[in-house]
């Protein structure tokens, strides 16, 4: 299994650059993340860890990590159905939302708290699949 992780945070590009496959995008959304994802599905993967998995709503947060497992020719119907469902749902919550300017602490804060949603389904991965 090959794992990547897409990502709009810089705490998860430092932790896991040297330990995985990391597309690192700092100026996309979380939406625009999701659509990477998605592309990288439609050509072989699945969706490891679920995109909308914790509490945080797209609006709450400007960061955003996937993981997946690459597969390249193999289509994984089920994730290009999670990832499209993700994508919408974010979409409905950006289009009502306004734009938050986040201070540095808070920004500190919400990647530390997209890191922790990663590294427990990281966890969680690792246990499921040994």
């Amino acid at each position: 299994m090959k794992t990547i992780i897409i990502t709009n945070n810089p705490k998860v590009n430092i932790e896991y650059f040297n330990t995985h496959t990391l597309y690192f995008y700092p100026n996309l959304n979380q939406e625009d993340i999701l659509i990477k994802a998605r592309d990288l599905i439609h050509i072989g993967g699945k969706i490891l860890i679920h995109p909308m998995m914790g509490r945080i709503k797209p609006h709450e947060t400007p960061y955003k990590s996937i993981i997946l497992d690459s597969d390249p020719g193999n289509i994984d119907m089920e994730s290009i159905r999670i990832i499209e469902d993700s994508i919408k749902i974010t979409k409905k919550y950006l289009s009502g939302a306004a734009y938050k300017k986040y201070y540095d602490e808070i920004l500190e804060d919400l990647q530390f708290a997209d890191k922790t949603l990663l590294e427990s389904g990281i966890q969680e991965m690792r246990g499921y699949y040994g």
